[in-house]
């Protein structure tokens, strides 16, 4: 037996609680956004409020977050992330909770949200998967799509828990125990297991030198072919996903699906996101990059292309939906691995920040651009065809990316 294959389980057994936190960190932000479906009839009925209304401050803070992610990213690069997860965890859980206060004044509840997305921004994916990524090496990129699985844990189970509450309590009451109930857990984990492994290496003293070449090497990076490239793909696969989730119910009523059959064929293609996490982050760790990621553009290409033809039956829509969830599942977490590939560890931070930033602003026009689409034609399905496009050219530009190096020097860089 090898050497490498001794180290293989342990290295799981060493750092299995860095997963377990990530999971329940990641999850966290997640847990409000998904859960304000449940409460837009409470709040209708007290404040009278149009279904925009109530769900304008999410909207809204979402541009905070755009705003946020870089520069949070930056700081992620510069110091011990436990200090920022720890708080993080504690003002989100009270942010939560704050809903409660919402009254009919829809700017207070603008405010509220974000209060939310600043407090998210401290507990980001970008907090966990630096830590993750430095502890491990062999598989790391498993390691890194389990953790970003917590996204399902609370797309899953965050609409499920309020509705819980709502039948039990009443809406305030239902905000104040969703914060404390969902947050508790993670903030325990995090104080028990979540350690910064990596060398503080921006903080050590150097010389006027080191520190110039540090500020200007970030330019460089932001700028690399590497870097546009992986932009251009995230842009693309965001705006694509985003139009063909919102919008996936719709679309496959227009076919003939009846509406409530479309609805559990979208739960479907949700809950296979996350084998599709995980199917890249194992086979990421074995084969190439170009192998691995032609094959999930080709899952999005086919799933597209039956989108854009006459589905017949229930099998051919599951067969397109788990194609869609799966794809677009490996697609995120191929972004996250292909960041701590690509580039050295002191920048993963705000490299990967700025990328989840351009998928934000690309998710948000998705559903705008697919509606335009819908409404000049009449029809899905040249937007559909346009996935096809999209397909491929991530494809090609996933097949030529090199590594770019920082003249930031980390003794984790990977």
């Amino acid at each position: 037996m090898t050497a490498a294959t001794l180290n293989e389980p342990s290295e799981w057994r060493a750092h299995w609680p860095l997963i377990v936190c990530g999971m329940l960190g990641i999850s966290t932000p997640m847990i409000a956004i998904y859960a304000l479906g449940q409460f837009l009839l409470p709040l209708e009925q007290e404040f009278g409020w149009s279904r925009t209304q109530a769900s304008m401050g999410l909207s809204i803070s979402l541009i905070v977050g755009f705003i946020a992610s870089p520069l949070i990213g930056r700081i992620v690069d510069k110091t011990n992330v436990r200090w920022l997860a720890l708080p993080g965890l504690v003002l989100l859980g009270f942010a939560i909770a704050a809903f409660s206060l919402a009254t009919d004044n829809v700017a207070g509840w603008v405010g509220l949200w974000c209060l939310h997305a600043l407090a998210s921004a401290l507990v980001a994916p970008t907090i966990w998967l630096a830590v993750v990524s430095a502890a491990f090496e062999r598989n790391r990129s498993l390691a890194i799509s389990i953790c970003l699985s917590g996204t399902a844990i609370g797309s899953g189970f965050g609409p499920l828990v309020a509705r819980f509450l709502l039948d039990s309590f009443d809406w305030r009451t239902a905000f104040q125990l969703l914060g404390l109930l969902w947050v508790t857990p993670a903030l325990l984990f995090a104080a028990l297991f979540f350690f910064d492994p990596r060398p503080r290496t921006a903080n050590v003293p150097g010389s006027a030198q080191d520190s110039r070449a540090g500020k200007d090497a970030l330019g460089p990076i932001l700028l690399s072919p590497t870097f546009i490239k992986l932009a251009v793909v995230i842009a693309v696969t965001g705006v694509t996903a985003s139009a063909f989730s919102i919008h996936l119910v719709p679309a496959l009523s227009d076919k003939g699906i009846d509406l409530a059959q479309a609805a559990t064929l979208a739960g479907i293609a949700g809950l296979s996101s996350v084998p599709g996490k995980l199917a890249a982050g194992a086979l990421l760790d074995r084969y190439g990059t170009a192998r691995v990621a032609t094959f999930i553009m080709g899952l999005f290409a086919a799933a597209s292309i039956l989108f854009a033809l006459r589905i017949d039956g229930a099998a051919a829509a599951m067969l397109a939906c788990v194609m869609f969830g799966i794809s677009t599942g490996a697609t995120f977490a191929l972004s996250a691995v292909l960041t701590t590939k690509l580039f050295s560890a002191s920048v993963f931070g705000v490299v990967y920040g700025t990328l989840m930033s351009i998928y934000a602003i690309s998710a948000a026009i998705g559903p705008l651009a697919i509606s335009a689409v819908y409404d000049i034609s009449g029809s899905y399905s040249p937007a559909f065809w346009a996935g096809v496009g999209a397909a491929g050219l991530a494809a090609v530009l996933l097949s030529n990316l090199s590594p770019v190096r920082s003249t930031i020097h980390s003794p984790h860089q990977p």
